[in-house]
C-alpha cells in the first residue's frame, strides 16, 4: 500500500512537469495555428479570445460580458482525454498507481489552467490575486497577449523558460492596465 502511494505521488510530480510541456505544445500548436479542418481551438483562442482580450485595458473583462475567456465546455477535458489510451495502457501493463497519479496531475493541471486563466481576465479580489506568484503568472500571460507566440504557459511557465519562449514584462501589470 505504501509503495502504491509513493508511486502515485512520484507519478503526480513527474506528470506536473510533463504537463507544462504538454500545455506549451497544445497552446502553441492547436490554439495558435489552424491545422487543416481541425480549427476549433485556433478559432476560439487565437481569433476570438485574442481578438477580444488584448494586451492593454481590454485584457480585463471590465463591464463586458464574460464571453470567450474559457474553452468550450466540451474542450476543457480534451487534453486529459487525449492521454487516456496511454493511461489505460500504463494501468494495465505497468502500474495502476502510476496511471492514477498521472491522471490526477493532468486533471488538476487542466482545471488550474482554466481557473487561473479566468481569474487573470476577470479579477475579483480573490485571496490569491494579490500574491507574488499570481501577479507573476498574470504578467507572464499579459505578455502572451502582446506576443502570441511567447509565454505559452499559464500554470507553470517551466516550458517557456527552458524552450526560450519566455519574455519579461516591460512594465508592471498595474501600469499597463491603467485607463
Amino acid at each position: 500500500m505504501l509503495e502504491a502511494i509513493i508511486i502515485g505521488i512520484a507519478a503526480f510530480a513527474a506528470a506536473v512537469i510533463y504537463a507544462t510541456f504538454a500545455e506549451w505544445v497544445i497552446h502553441g500548436t492547436f490554439m495558435h495555428r489552424p491545422l487543416a479542418k481541425f480549427r476549433h481551438f485556433y478559432h476560439g483562442h487565437a481569433e476570438v479570445h485574442h481578438g477580444i482580450y488584448g494586451s492593454d485595458s481590454t485584457y480585463l473583462v471590465g463591464d463586458r460580458p464574460r464571453e470567450d475567456i474559457k474553452l468550450a465546455w466540451w474542450a476543457m477535458p480534451f487534453p486529459v482525454m487525449a492521454h487516456m489510451p496511454a493511461l489505460v495502457a500504463i494501468a494495465i501493463f505497468v502500474s495502476l498507481p502510476l496511471a492514477v497519479g498521472v491522471f490526477a496531475a493532468l486533471t488538476l493541471y487542466q482545471a488550474s489552467y482554466e481557473y487561473l486563466h479566468f481569474c487573470m481576465h476577470v479579477p475579483n479580489n480573490r485571496w490569491f490575486e494579490g500574491t507574488r506568484w499570481f501577479t507573476f503568472l498574470n504578467e507572464h500571460h499579459l505578455q502572451h497577449h502582446a506576443r502570441p507566440n511567447k509565454n505559452l504557459n499559464i500554470v507553470i511557465p517551466l516550458a517557456d523558460f527552458l524552450l526560450r519562449t519566455r519574455v519579461t514584462p516591460t512594465e508592471p501589470l498595474k501600469a499597463l492596465l491603467k485607463p
